[in-house]
This record gives C-alpha cells, sequence and structure tokens, in this order.
C-alpha cells in the first residue's frame, strides 16, 4: 500500500466530513461570503451530489466532462433554492480561476440538461420556434451558483484570483468586452479579518493560523481555561501538517476534549528542540567544536543533532 496515498486519503476524508456538517459549512459562508450576516440557516441546507460532470453537445462532436466537487450543499429558500459549492486547496493552483469556472460552468449545464429533459416529453410545451431551438421556454430559469475555494496553505496563495490575471495582457477596448471570472479566496493566513460565530470553525481558523505564525503564546493565552474539541484538533493536525499534534492530544485529552495549553507548551518545547538542533547542525558544519557548542546548548541537543548528521550519511 502506498502510504502516501493513503495519508492524501485519510487528509480528504477529514476535510471533507468537518465541512459537510452543516453548522460548520453554513458559518465558512456566512463569514466569508455574507459578511457575518446569518443568511445561510444551517437547517435549510441539505447535501447534493459533489458530480458535475456533463455532456457538452455540439454539431460537430459530443464532449464529456467529468469533474467532482469537495463539498457540494443546496440552501433551500421557499420553494427555490443556491447551489453553494467548497473547492478545498492545500497548494496554489495556478490555473483556478479556469478550474473554478469549469465546475460552476459544468454546474449550469447540467441545470441546462435537466430542464431540458423536462421538456423533452412535452414538444407542446414550446411556444416558439426559438424556444424549441433552445431546448428551453424563454420563463425557464437556473439556480445561481457560488463557490468557495479554501486554501489552507502555509504561505499566501501567489497564484490568479480571477480569470484576468491569467490573460496576456489586454488593451481596454478589449478589456471592455472581457467577460471576468472571480475567485472567492478564503485563506487561513488572512482569516482574521472574518467573523466567524461557530466555536468550532473559530477555533479551526485561528489555532491554525497561530500555528502557521509560529505564535504558540497567542494560542496558551487564548485558550488558558478552555478546551478544545478533539475532532478539531485532528482537522488542526491535517492542515497544518503537525501529526505531532496528534500524539499531544492523546496525552493531554480530557473526555472528548484537548487541553490546549499542555498541549500547545509540549509542541512549543519540541520546535525549539528542532531549532537547537538546526542550529547546532550548522554550527558542527562550519567546524565549531564540541565544547564551544555546550556552552550555550544542552548535551542532549548536541547528540540529536550528532545523530541527525549521521543518519543522513
Amino acid at each position: 500500500m502506498n502510504y502516501n496515498n493513503t495519508n492524501t486519503h485519510q487528509k480528504d476524508v477529514t476535510l471533507k466530513t468537518f465541512w459537510r456538517d452543516n453548522e460548520h459549512f453554513a458559518d465558512l459562508f456566512n463569514a466569508t461570503v455574507f459578511n457575518g450576516k446569518q443568511v445561510l440557516k444551517p437547517d435549510k441546507l441539505t447535501e447534493m451530489d459533489t458530480d458535475v460532470s456533463a455532456t457538452i453537445h455540439s454539431k460537430s462532436y459530443n464532449e464529456s466532462i467529468t469533474r467532482n466537487r469537495d463539498v457540494v450543499k443546496k440552501m433551500s429558500d421557499g420553494v427555490e433554492f443556491n447551489i453553494l459549492g467548497l473547492e478545498i486547496q492545500d497548494k496554489t493552483h495556478y490555473a483556478m480561476p479556469l478550474r473554478t469556472m469549469t465546475y460552476d460552468a459544468l454546474g449550469y449545464i447540467k441545470g441546462y440538461n435537466d430542464i431540458k429533459k423536462h421538456h423533452k416529453p412535452n414538444k407542446d410545451s414550446f411556444s416558439s420556434p426559438e424556444e424549441f431551438l433552445s431546448g428551453i421556454n424563454k420563463s425557464d430559469r437556473f439556480h445561481p451558483i457560488i463557490t468557495i475555494v479554501l486554501y489552507y496553505g502555509e504561505s499566501l496563495w501567489d497564484g490568479p484570483t480571477c480569470l484576468s490575471d491569467m490573460m496576456i495582457s489586454m488593451s481596454d477596448n478589449i478589456k471592455e468586452y472581457f467577460s471576468n471570472y472571480k475567485l472567492n479566496l478564503v485563506q487561513i493566513l488572512d482569516s482574521d479579518k472574518y467573523s466567524f460565530y461557530n466555536e468550532d470553525v473559530k477555533d479551526v481558523f485561528y489555532i491554525a493560523r497561530s500555528i502557521y505564525n509560529k505564535d504558540i503564546d497567542a494560542i496558551l493565552n487564548k485558550y488558558k481555561t478552555r478546551n478544545v474539541d478533539n475532532e478539531v484538533m485532528k482537522l488542526i493536525s491535517v492542515l497544518t501538517a503537525t501529526p505531532q499534534i496528534m500524539n499531544l492530544c492523546k496525552s493531554n485529552k480530557q473526555g472528548g476534549k484537548v487541553n490546549m495549553c499542555k498541549a500547545m507548551e509540549e509542541l512549543k518545547a519540541e520546535w525549539q528542540s528542532d531549532a537547537n538542533k538546526k542550529a547546532i547542525i550548522s554550527m558542527l558544519e562550519f567546524g565549531v567544536t564540541r565544547e564551544q557548542i555546550l556552552t550555550k546548548y544542552t548535551k542532549e541537543d548536541l547528540e540529536k543533532a550528532e545523530a541527525a548528521i549521521a543518519n543522513n550519511n
């Protein structure tokens, strides 16, 4: 079994499971898309098929495009509904506006094909040649699709945030007629500008952001008197690629919660030990003697650095 593939699969399952929860999903969209307004109601959300594959027909060919989204919800609003999609990225994707535009377009094509299927058995439903040609009535309407790209990389997104960013330089008269497509990008690193209400979602963004910034003290100060749900810590461990967090959580677990202070103090000590090891390795490579190193670092730190050098050799 390929460990990397297994690990990637487990990461995908953990992420999608968390964001499929209606409370989490609604809070993410309300904070990032609707500026904190409680537009989405968790009890009005239902799961949708993530398969947005469609066949595009033309006179010369039929092309089937297969795509699967990460998480898709339907928001009921009376008798109508909106379609909400979430794409989860751990790395910058330099074609993301095009990729997300394709997902949305396929969603609309799927809706278009569904309407055409509805009309097909009853051709008398068309009142004009134009409607017959289109396969839909003049009054038919689609459901709007809104997509968020949640980027949880440890560095800021350095890719395009709209379709025009992927284009060659355009003159003003071309720009005027160019149909742009904007990416609804949400990043862990700059998520402090959003107002989340759900405690789990708050914890995910705050703790993950603090870990990326190596600011353990901020976590210690904030969680002096409050523990964090164990499932949330599992997600943070996945997001920040710090598997050691799960080991710390196991040893500091209290029921279904994790004692953040103890866990983060241990993580901080581990990071300091790693930093010491790297510094000592550099010193050894530059010819600094063991005696000189021991005036600043412990014997244990020195032995860890020497062991790391021996293992690499």
